[in-house]
């Protein structure tokens, strides 16, 4: 993500806001959302006022805040677990005019070991993900309205647990849509 101090930038899933903490440093100010109690409280513990969180589902966030943001991103969160066809357009409603959406994933078929996997494993469980290669994210981006869709492989390091990892970035066009009305869209 290319965004300078003062930028407001949003991670939708953000756990115990590590990846937050690290934009914090930089001068960012750093928003995130989860819809996992222990995580947020996590994060509010561990990082304090340095990251602002909120417990919620990304959805219900989106749909509530005033906020616009320059950046929104989601590493193995929320547009996994949430109908693209209805969070893409959520996303892009709350970025400002030349805000960048990225998003990191694992590729279809590919594996993700860890910790909770072998308890998930260990109970029936049953999770609906959304998966996409790069190509049919691309196209769910340019649908919704986002341009410049790009994406990269970037292979773990040696030993770890997953295959590798699909980023993918785009962002909404420079100057807002007109609505029905003819006005624009804020760009505060």
């Amino acid at each position: 993500m290319e965004v300078g101090r003062g930028a407001a930038v949003l991670e939708l899933g953000c756990g115990k806001g590590d990846r937050l903490a690290a934009l914090a440093a930089l001068g960012v100010r750093p928003v995130g959302v989860d819809i996992s109690a222990v995580q947020v409280a996590a994060a509010a513990t561990r990082w304090g006022s340095t990251i602002e969180v909120h417990q919620a589902d990304a959805l219900h966030f989106l749909s509530h805040t005033s906020d616009y943001y320059d950046a929104v991103y989601s590493a193995f969160g929320a547009h996994w677990f949430t109908d693209p066809d209805v969070l893409l357009p959520a996303i892009r409603e709350r970025l400002r005019p030349g805000g960048t959406l990225v998003l990191a994933h694992v590729p279809p078929g590919d594996r993700i070991e860890s910790d909770e996997a072998a308890v998930v494993r260990s109970t029936l469980a049953m999770v609906l993900r959304w998966e996409g290669e790069a190509h049919q994210w691309a196209s769910l981006l340019r649908h919704h309205g986002f341009v410049a869709p790009s994406a990269c492989a970037i292979l773990p390091p040696h030993g770890a647990r997953t295959e590798r990892t699909v980023v993918l970035r785009s962002r909404v066009p420079a100057r807002p849509p007109r609505t029905a009305q003819g006005t624009t869209t804020p760009a505060t």
